[in-house]
């Protein structure tokens, strides 16, 4: 079993998540006491948000490929960033840390062209919706059409992230305001909707969506353990 790296702290609660499903994976799938081989770097949000907002991405690419060089010097064979906003800056991320690296988009688009979808919604951070590095790799890469949430579903998909979902607050209040936003996709004509976001999962589950939900959490994950699995 090859060792994973795990980039967390972009926020906690993801780091959490990816610790949790990445092991409930490998327990699964080889049975018996089997847990993951993994090293996690985490990092300070509070830094990595505030570099958000001054759109400093080369800050980010810095911080994060120093963490990848950590990982790699503590035994990782590859890694991932539990986050999809951070893949803006993934090039320079990768190119510091020198190590082999999975990004969130692949796995998410290879799941969906499996399954025949091609139109797909998008919510995500309004960085992660409104910046090219997932929907134009989506489109370029894949040949996707991807429509994103839009106007005051923008904004309260956005907000909820930072004000709530980053801090490991959820409601029911935010659960419905996501409904609406699922459904505005919907209506629009997507035939899917990508969770684009690692705390989303954990608010919207399928029954909150009238088509497939896409949690690009899951799809990284598999696709993590697979490698570490892989001969």
């Amino acid at each position: 079993m090859k060792t994973i790296g795990i980039i967390g702290g972009v926020a906690w609660p993801s780091s959490a998540m990816y610790y949790q499903k990445i092991n409930e994976s490998i327990a699964r799938r080889l049975g018996g006491l089997h847990c993951a081989k993994l090293v996690l770097a985490q990092t300070d949000f509070e830094l990595i948000e505030r570099y958000e907002r001054e759109h400093r991405w080369d800050e980010i690419g810095a911080e994060l490929g120093n963490l990848g060089k950590a990982l790699k010097r503590a035994g990782a064979d590859f890694f991932v960033i539990a986050c999809n906003t951070v893949h803006t800056a993934a090039q320079q991320i990768e190119s510091i840390a020198d190590l082999p690296f999975i990004h969130i988009v692949d796995p998410t688009a290879e799941y969906i062209r499996a399954r025949g979808f091609r139109t797909v919604g998008l919510l995500g951070s309004r960085y992660t919706m409104c910046s090219d590095f997932f929907v134009k790799r989506l489109e370029n890469q894949y040949g996707l059409r991807v429509l994103i949430a839009e106007g005051i579903h923008q904004d309260n998909v956005h907000n909820a992230l930072y004000e709530e979902l980053v801090k490991g607050v959820f409601t029911d209040e935010t659960r419905a305001k996501f409904r609406d936003a699922i459904t505005d996709l919907v209506v629009r004509g997507a035939q899917a909707v990508i969770l684009g976001c690692t705390e989303f999962g954990m608010l919207v589950q399928a029954e909150d969506s009238p088509v497939p939900l896409v949690d690009t959490t899951v799809m990284h994950v598999e696709a993590a353990v697979n490698a570490a699995l892989a001969d």
